[in-house]
């Protein structure tokens, strides 16, 4: 199960947070939140859960680097794509 911790986001309103939860838990794959923690199932993230993943981490600014841990043979070719919003965030150090 990989941890993801959200408590460095700014929430800017009740309903922001609330947002930001719901939208975390429709997520297949993110099977609890925890005193700020996603708690995610690796083996249930498919293409359409990380891309979720990705956007729900970009629109409230936490890092996608932990994301890179479920880079697999099977999503390496999209995931990994230099092109991609996200490689920079995720597989380049900084």
């Amino acid at each position: 199960m990989l941890k993801l911790d959200t408590q460095p986001v700014v929430y800017y309103s009740q309903l922001d947070e609330d947002h930001f939860f719901t939208w975390a838990q429709e997520i297949p794959c993110v099977k609890s939140i925890d005193r700020g923690y996603l708690h995610i199932q690796e083996a249930e993230v498919d293409e359409q859960a990380m891309r979720d993943l990705l956007a729900l981490l970009e629109r409230y600014g936490l890092s996608p680097k932990p994301l890179a841990a479920l880079c697999t043979p099977e999503n390496e070719s999209w995931f990994k794509d230099k092109e991609k919003f996200w490689y920079h965030d995720v597989f380049e150090s900084f």
